[in-house]
């Protein structure tokens, strides 16, 4: 799955990801699971805001970036288990914050504290 996400006030999420599929159980049940997984999101126009991935030489190292959406800083970097690792719409709501919007219902960045 690979694709640019356009959302308000100017935020882009670029996103691709790539799947393994296969079929269990006696009626061929499809199973999917993610093994390479990218987000980065910038303020069009602006500089870079945030960065989720797994493409290091070590697959289950998960590496999270916020960066300064003014100066293009850094402001946190870690590396996450996949467990950790948000789904779609949460980086959607963080990327909002990031870009100093309310983000979703109850949305509360890993870097706010």
């Amino acid at each position: 799955m690979s694709g640019r996400v356009f959302c308000y006030l100017n935020a882009v999420l670029e996103v691709e990801n790539l799947y393994h599929t296969r079929r269990v159980g006696g009626v061929g049940i499809i199973q999917v699971r993610c093994y390479s997984f990218l987000y980065v999101g910038w303020i069009a126009g602006g500089n870079l805001a945030l960065k989720y991935h797994n493409h290091h030489a070590d697959p289950y190292e998960y590496v999270h970036r916020v960066y300064d959406p003014v100066t293009g800083g850094d402001m946190l970097y870690e590396v996450l288990r996949r467990e950790q690792f948000p789904v779609f719409a949460e980086v959607l709501d963080e990327l909002e914050v990031v870009r100093g919007g309310r983000g979703g219902v109850g949305v509360r960045p890993p870097w706010s504290g």
